[in-house]
C-alpha cells in the first residue's frame, strides 16, 4: 500500500470513528430525524459471540460488572476496542430498561470509552421520557454524583446535549436553548459541547450522503440544522458567537484535520487566521481531537503539536489535556501528559487541566 493511499485508508476510518462517535446517540431515539445510522463494517452487534457475554453479565450481575467485563474484552480484542464506545452506550440503554427506567443507575457508570454509558444511559431515559424536560433531566444527572465519580454530572450533561439534540430534531439553536435551562455554568457548557458534537457529525455524514448539494449553503439550514460548506473551511463555527463559539470551535478542529489529510501542522496554520479571535481555540480543538481520535503515546501528541508556531504548538498541547481529562477524571493520565511536553508548554497544560478537572469536581 503505498503512504497516500495509507493516509486515505486512514482518513475514512477517523471519518468513521467520528460519525459513530457523535452518532451513536441518535441511532436509536424514536423522535425523527433525516440521517439514519448505519452501522459501519467495525462495529460490532451486541449480539456478537466475542461479545453477547458481556451483556449476559448485565442482566445477569448488573451494569457495574458488566463494564469492568467490556474492559476486560477490549484490552485483549482490537475489533472490541474499537467499538467499545459503542458498546459502552449499549450497556447504557440496556442497563436502564434493565432498572425499570430508574436513572440513578446512572451513578454505576465510568468514564471509560469515551463515557458511552453515561451516553446511552442519558438517551434511554430521553427516549423513554418522549420529551424534553430539563429539570427532570438536571435531576437525572444530579444522581450521576452519588457515588462520588469525578466527571460524572459532567458526562451526563454531555450526554443531554446529544440526547436532546436528537429530541428536537437536530435544530441546533433549540437544543442549545435546551441546555441554557441547566443550572450550572459547567453543565450548560458541557451541554452545549454534547449538541455541537453530535450536530457536526450529523453534518459530517449528511455532507458525504449529498455532497454537491451543500458546496455554497447556508451554516445553519432554514430547519436549525447545521450544514458544513465546503468552501469555508471555517464552517460551520464561524457563525456562532460567545459560549456557543466556545463549544463549536472545540469541534472544528477535526473538520480542518480532515480536509487536510490529518496533517497538524497545515491544521494549525489554518487555525491562526481563524476568525474573531478564535485562533487559540481552534488550535486547541486541533490538540483535543488528535489526542481523542488516535489515542497515541504522549511523545506523539507532542510531535503533532510542535509542528505548529509557538503559540498554536501551546494551544494544541493544551487542548489535548482537555481530551485526556475526559478519559480519565482522576487526572492520572493529564498530568502524564503535561509532566511530558516541552517546559515552555507545561504552566499552559496544567493550567488546562486543571479547568477541565475543576468542571468535573
Amino acid at each position: 500500500m503505498s503512504p497516500a493511499s495509507g493516509r486515505r485508508r486512514g482518513l475514512r476510518l477517523v471519518t468513521v470513528l467520528l460519525a459513530v462517535i457523535g452518532g451513536t446517540l441518535l441511532a436509536s431515539l424514536s423522535f425523527p430525524r433525516s440521517v439514519p445510522h448505519s452501522r459501519a463494517k467495525w462495529e460490532i452487534d451486541p449480539q456478537d459471540r466475542r461479545v453477547v457475554g458481556i451483556f449476559n453479565t448485565l442482566e445477569e450481575r448488573g451494569l457495574a460488572p458488566a463494564l469492568d467485563s467490556l474492559e476486560y474484552r477490549a484490552a485483549r480484542d482490537s475489533a472490541v476496542l474499537r467499538g467499545a464506545h459503542q458498546l459502552a452506550h449499549a450497556l447504557g440503554r440496556q442497563a436502564l430498561l434493565r432498572d425499570a427506567g430508574d436513572p440513578t443507575i446512572l451513578a454505576h457508570c465510568r468514564p471509560i470509552f469515551g463515557s458511552g454509558c453515561y451516553h446511552g444511559v442519558v438517551e434511554a431515559f430521553i427516549n423513554q421520557r418522549g420529551r424534553v424536560d430539563m429539570t427532570e433531566l438536571r435531576q437525572m444527572c444530579a444522581a450521576a454524583g452519588a457515588k462520588l465519580q469525578a466527571g460524572a454530572v459532567y458526562e451526563c450533561a454531555h450526554g443531554l446535549g446529544h440526547g436532546v439534540l436528537g429530541a428536537v430534531e437536530l435544530d441546533i439553536g433549540a437544543a442549545l436553548g435546551h441546555c441554557d435551562a441547566l443550572d450550572r455554568p459547567s453543565l450548560v457548557s458541557a451541554c452545549h459541547e454534547g449538541a455541537f458534537m453530535e450536530a457536526i457529525s450529523s453534518a459530517v455524514a449528511e455532507r458525504e450522503s449529498h455532497p454537491s448539494h451543500l458546496h455554497g449553503s447556508s451554516h445553519v439550514a432554514h430547519t436549525g440544522r447545521i450544514t458544513i460548506d465546503r468552501g469555508d473551511v471555517y464552517s460551520p463555527c464561524d457563525r456562532f458567537t460567545e459560549a456557543y463559539g466556545d463549544a463549536c470551535w472545540l469541534f472544528q478542529g477535526f473538520l480542518i484535520l480532515r480536509d487536510v489529510d490529518f496533517d497538524a501542522g497545515r491544521a494549525l496554520r489554518i487555525c491562526e487566521a481563524a476568525p474573531r479571535g478564535r485562533a487559540d481555540r481552534c488550535a486547541q480543538s486541533v490538540g483535543h481531537q488528535l489526542a481523542g481520535l488516535f489515542q497515541r503515546s504522549d511523545a506523539w501528541l507532542a510531535d503533532q503539536c510542535a509542528k505548529g508556531d509557538a503559540e498554536p504548538a501551546v494551544s494544541c498541547a493544551s487542548g489535548a489535556a482537555l481530551a485526556l481529562v475526559l478519559m480519565d477524571w482522576s487526572g492520572t493520565r493529564v498530568n502524564r501528559y503535561c509532566g511530558a511536553v516541552p517546559s515552555a508548554w507545561r504552566t499552559a497544560c496544567f493550567a488546562a487541566a486543571g479547568e477541565a478537572l475543576a468542571r468535573g469536581s
